[in-house]
């Protein structure tokens, strides 16, 4: 059997910096006079509606597990998209309580943790998730990198 080369190809590739400053993508609003405002009202109020009423189908004790999975999924993506790379055994470990002898795998299961604990207050209701999820992260995430 003939084993196949590695792909050692970058799949993305460097897009060209045009110099915009970023607040030219903010707010990301659908203007007021948009010919489109109707019609994404709509779909937006549409999707809400059935996603109450799937959330209000499910059994509670599929949708505490549902929950939590999809917790953990939105942290390693969202911390991935920052440059965090936290493999989701990590995260699993991490929520166990089970963390790494690496200082800075450790800190990324840390961080994963309190991602998800912020996430979880969050979807209870919580008004002041931001400041749990800063005492809760490890000290190397709350500095800035120039």
């Amino acid at each position: 059997m003939k084993r196949k080369q590695p792909d050692l190809e970058p799949d993305i590739k460097s897009a060209e910096d045009l110099g915009e400053t970023i607040s030219l993508m903010e707010p990301l609003l659908v203007g007021e006079t948009s010919p489109h405002r109707p019609g994404l009202t709509d779909l937006a109020l549409e999707l809400a509606q059935k996603s109450a009423g799937f959330r209000h189908s499910l059994p509670s004790g599929l949708l505490s597990s549902l929950a939590d999975l999809v917790r953990s999924m939105n942290c390693y993506y969202s911390n991935l998209i920052e440059g965090h790379d936290t493999h989701p055994v990590d995260i699993e470990r991490a929520l166990k309580g089970d963390y790494s002898q690496d200082s800075h795998k450790r800190d990324l299961q840390l961080e994963a943790k309190a991602h998800i604990a912020v996430q979880e207050w969050i979807d209870k209701g919580s008004l002041r998730a931001h400041r749990r999820r800063c005492m809760r992260d490890p000290s190397p995430f709350l500095r800035i990198a120039a």
